[in-house]
């Protein structure tokens, strides 16, 4: 698999290897979509793929839960987190202790909300009601919306609560008192998430149809987007009143919450992932035309394979995607002081950042497989993971130390390693340190190689053993490392020779020429690959060269006498090839060479060269232009029989006879190789007629033929005989008949 990008992460090498079986490949100009597939501790990775090392960052509480469905921060600087599945809510302190709040009755807490006297609001489900907390293990009921859940809350500034429910797409108004009015009801099942924008509208994101709703403060509600995907689960507004809106797809991976509510057993596994599936009530305030059962947020929608997409909406209505993933799930968003997005992603815990150029950067991976909450205070940034349920705080000051691992490369085959090379920006020493592993499985397990030693200095011989994949890592060891950027990596690689194969020889109508067409190089109308690597190098080894031309495919002409053949051919190794051709007759022991060294994979045979018969071609693929002359290997191929008639066939009249005003003619028609294919006759130069042979099917090297023809005007007649085999070849004969 080989790895290539605008900007990048190189590995320099270029070492000559003894003994080689094939040409060298090289695995570099690692871009940072190649970096992406990897795993980053404590470090960063910038949009160009550089590495470097990342903000630190320190776990403050272990809820001992499995997930984190929803975070409030107060004025005193407390966060309150709302868990699944025991429907618990904890607070904690800035200096991370942490208490338990709040117990439910319900599994999951999906909604939190502070008024402007920071008391906090519980929003449950399923069945769910919304709590007032005024302190631990201090709840009143506060309202029963009678939905089945509450997926979001927000307060205005007056203090109504403003509660987003499903399934029924209803949004509720709620005063200080506890009294619920009906807000607005969306065109949508669930109302996933709600927010104020700049202009004190408030703001719906819906399942499973992915809309964008803005409702007045009068409940007049106008659709600012209808996403390609299912759910809009975050929206933030920056202070242009852009709104940055989170959607998502449930095909192909769960989204929060996205699947059936389990029991506890049934959550308790650390790998699962962050699921809740909720189906869709059928009652008159559903939508008619959506009867089927959904999952929310979630659906049956997906868009050309893209799970998650972040888009801005400006206030003039413009819509613009900042970002789109068909691997990474986006669960949450925060905006940042200097503007950029920041965005909490799973399945591999990373915390990413888009600038306002659409650039995107990694900030760092966190243990968690999905981190599913952000909060973004000041110079701290509080993140909350699900599938352990633990709350993480990233600071200003950057990690001591941080690692990079990166995918399985694949070699296609079992190689052997030639050097690993790399460089850093603002080196400060021996700051970074790379080491490689082995194996031949596609994923890293116990049966791969320990990883080596650290190589000392870039241009090292890789000690990992043969086989199939590699895996390298790079180390920042902290102190000279806080400064350095790794951004070029390269390792060189050699593939076990494996044995070229024609894959199928096709043997062309008799007649047809194939010529060749000349290259632009020779002043033709062909074309010609650019002469360099991917990396942009030229290519200066002759072999390598040889890979730029790019003929053309050959024109067809008729010839009389031509016998054409084409081939295919394939090499694992990528290997350039060249072909030799045999053919022996049917009846015929040994192989005869026809003609060797070439390079096309076509070949015209001039038949009339060859005595009639049938015949085979074997073509022999070698990949000895790439390899040395001892190491090359061959694989070949036979071709179906064909057969080559150059005489013409011969027509023996058996017997004819005139009966009245008709005239019946008998003959046999005769080939020595292949097959009669037709017969036909004429009427005093009239035109030729099909004649059928006496067993109805043309099909044999001799047919009997039995001729009536129509009734004849008294006298003279000459009737025309005209015999073709299955290679054009023709023969005529003519008889004289008299009606009397």
């Amino acid at each position: 698999m080989k790895y290539c990008g605008t900007a990048s992460l190189v590995l320099l090498l270029a070492a000559s290897i003894a003994a080689l079986a094939v040409t060298p490949q090289f695995w570099e100009d690692f871009a940072q979509e190649d970096l992406l597939k990897g795993s980053l501790n404590n470090l960063s990775l910038s949009p160009d793929g550089r590495l470097y090392l990342a903000p630190a960052y320190d776990l403050v509480y272990d809820t001992g839960q499995s997930y984190i469905f929803s975070m409030a921060r107060d004025k005193a600087g407390n966060l309150y987190v709302g868990t699944g599945d025991e429907g618990k809510v904890f607070k904690i302190d800035a200096q991370g202790k942490g208490t338990l709040y709040f117990q439910s009755k319900e599994l999951n807490v999906f909604a939190l909300a502070l008024d402007s006297a920071d008391t906090l609001y519980v929003g449950t489900s399923p069945d769910g009601k919304v709590y007032k907390v005024t302190g631990p293990a201090q709840s009143s009921e506060f309202c029963d919306p009678e939905s089945k859940y509450i997926w979001s809350m927000v307060f205005d500034s007056a203090d109504n609560l403003y509660v987003g429910t499903g399934a029924n797409g209803t949004i509720y108004k709620i005063d200080k008192d506890g009294k619920r009015t009906d807000f607005y009801t969306c065109n949508d099942n669930h109302v996933v998430y709600l927010a104020r924008d700049s202009g004190n509208n408030l703001l719906a994101g819906t399942s499973p149809g992915g809309l964008i709703v803005q409702i007045s403060s009068s409940g007049k509600g106008f659709t600012l987007m209808d996403t390609p995907l299912e759910e809009v689960h975050s929206l933030v507004i920056d202070r242009f009143g852009t709104i940055y809106a989170i959607a998502s797809s449930a095909r192909g991976a769960d989204v929060i919450p996205s699947a059936k509510p389990a029991a506890a057993s049934d959550t308790t596994d650390s790998t699962s992932t962050v699921s809740i599936t909720v189906e869709a009530i059928s009652s008159s305030s559903e939508k008619s035309n959506d009867s089927r059962t959904v999952t929310a947020p979630g659906g049956q929608r997906e868009s050309a394979g893209i799970k998650s997409a972040v888009y801005a909406i400006t206030k003039d209505g413009s819509i613009e995607t900042v970002f789109s993933s068909g691997e990474q799930m986006v669960y949450s968003a925060a905006m940042r002081s200097d503007e950029s997005l920041l965005v909490a992603t799973g399945p591999k815990g990373r915390l990413m950042s888009i600038d306002r150029a659409k650039q995107v950067s990694v900030i760092t991976d966190f243990p968690e497989e999905d981190l599913t909450q952000l909060i973004n205070a000041g110079d701290v940034i509080y993140v909350g993971g699900s599938n352990k349920g633990k709350l993480y705080r990233l600071k200003a000051q950057k990690a001591q130390t941080g690692t990079f691992e990166s995918a399985a490369l694949d070699a296609k085959t079992v190689a052997s390693w030639g050097k690993i090379s790399w460089r850093s920006a603002n080196p400060g020493g021996a700051g970074i340190e790379l080491s490689t592993r082995t194996g031949n499985t596609s994923k890293p397990d116990s049966s791969w190689s320990d990883w080596s030693e650290g190589y000392a200095s870039a241009g090292a011989q890789i000690t990992s053993p043969r086989a199939r994949y590699l895996q390298w890592r790079a180390s920042f060891k902290g102190g000279s490392a806080q400064t350095e950027l790794l951004d070029q990596v390269r390792i060189a690689y050699l593939q076990q020779n494996l044995r070229p194969l024609v894959t199928s020889i096709d043997v062309l109508p008799y007649g047809v020429e194939l010529q060749k067409q000349p290259s632009l190089a020779a002043g033709g109308l062909g074309f010609t690959a650019p002469a360099s690597t991917l990396a942009g190098r030229s290519l200066n080894a002759p072999r390598e060269r040889g890979k730029e031309l790019q003929p053309l495919p050959p024109r067809q002409a008729l010839q009389p006498g031509a016998q054409s053949f084409t081939w295919k051919a394939a090499d694992e190794n990528e290997d350039s090839l060249e072909y030799a051709l045999y053919f022996k007759g049917e009846d015929e022991s040994d192989w005869k060479v026809l003609e060797k060294k070439i390079t096309d994979n076509f070949y015209t045979l001039n038949a009339a060269s060859l005595p009639d018969g049938t015949y085979r071609l074997k073509v022999v693929a070698s990949d000895e232009p790439s390899n040395p002359y001892d190491k090359y290997l061959i694989g070949e191929l036979i071709s179906k029989p064909f057969v080559i008639a150059n005489a013409s066939p011969q027509i023996q009249m058996s017997d004819n006879k005139v009966n009245g005003k008709r005239v019946e003619v008998q003959f046999q028609a005769r080939v020595s190789t292949g097959r009669i294919a037709s017969a036909e006759f004429s009427i005093d130069g009239g035109e030729w007629r099909l004649v059928s042979p006496a067993d109805g099917i043309a099909d044999s090297m001799m047919e009997e033929y039995r001729i009536v023809t129509p009734e004849l005007s008294i006298g003279e007649h000459l009737i025309g005989i005209r015999v073709s085999d299955g290679d054009g070849n023709t023969a005529t004969a003519r008889i004289l008949a008299k009606i009397p």
